[in-house]
């Protein structure tokens, strides 16, 4: 596989698990040192034993909702280690998610881990980038722009991520950091088990793998810094096409029916 990263330093959320777990590993097979966040230390350490072994992958056990504790971490590495990639893929739902179901509570948790969490670290880091030119991917969602079954707060969270990208984009680009949203459709995650009613496997089967996300997360911090893929859109070939991704739980097509 094409180390084409090495020399170069990641910070990666929601990274013991899903969509986070599969870019660590990508990024550290291209070289990359890879500092992982996630809630779960015993979780985080096990995503890749070997790098972790050989401190090539850094594990820091952190809720991004606690901004203290995120503007700490951030700190620790603009002294010990600054980065060049922020990559943030920490999210959450909740099974409760129809507008008459949500109350402030689930809500306030959404928008803390999904909204503040990206925020904060993108703040925070934010000299660590401009100095070395740096990227940032920020996971967000196709109900960003196609509400669906995830909800009225997921995806209002998920709406705010690509504001906020576009928004820093617009003010940092000039700074040579590149800023990329990355729009996936039904993904076979954890987060699908947090469902009213969790998608059948022969269903999650034929949905986007974490790994193909990690690949489109990895093109994009791989092109020469005069090129940047601004918003990426994933869909499910055989499940989902643009526009059409609001079945909670999408249809096989008739031919692939037993």
């Amino acid at each position: 596989m094409d180390r084409n990263l090495e020399g170069r330093v990641a910070l990666v959320t929601g990274a013991s698990s899903g969509i986070g777990a599969s870019v660590v590993r990508r990024l550290l097979a291209a070289g990359a040192k890879v500092h992982g966040v996630a809630r779960r230390q015993e979780a985080l350490d096990a995503v890749s034993p070997d790098h972790f072994a050989s401190g090539q992958l850094v594990t820091h056990a952190l809720d991004v909702a606690d901004t203290a504790g995120a503007r700490a971490l951030a700190a620790h590495l603009a002294a010990t280690d600054p980065i060049d990639m922020l990559i943030c893929a920490a999210g959450t739902n909740v099974p409760r998610r129809r507008m008459a179901e949500l109350d402030d509570e689930s809500f306030d948790r959404i928008m803390k881990t999904n909204v503040y969490g990206v925020f904060t670290l993108l703040s925070a880091t934010l000299d660590q980038l401009r100095e070395r030119q740096g990227d940032v991917v920020i996971i967000s969602s196709i109900a960003a722009s196609w509400p669906d079954h995830s909800g009225a707060a997921y995806g209002a969270s998920k709406s705010a991520l690509l504001g906020l990208a576009r928004g820093a984009s617009r003010d940092e680009h000039g700074n040579g950091i590149r800023v990329c949203s990355v729009l996936p459709g039904i993904v076979d995650t954890p987060i699908l088990d947090l469902r009213p009613s969790p998608p059948p496997r022969e269903v999650r089967d034929w949905a986007i793998h974490p790994d193909d996300i990690a690949e489109a997360v990895h093109c994009a911090v791989s092109l020469p810094p005069r090129t940047n893929i601004a918003e990426i859109s994933v869909v499910a070939t055989r499940l989902q096409s643009l526009s059409n991704t609001q079945a909670a739980t999408p249809e096989l097509p008739l031919s692939m029916r037993s």
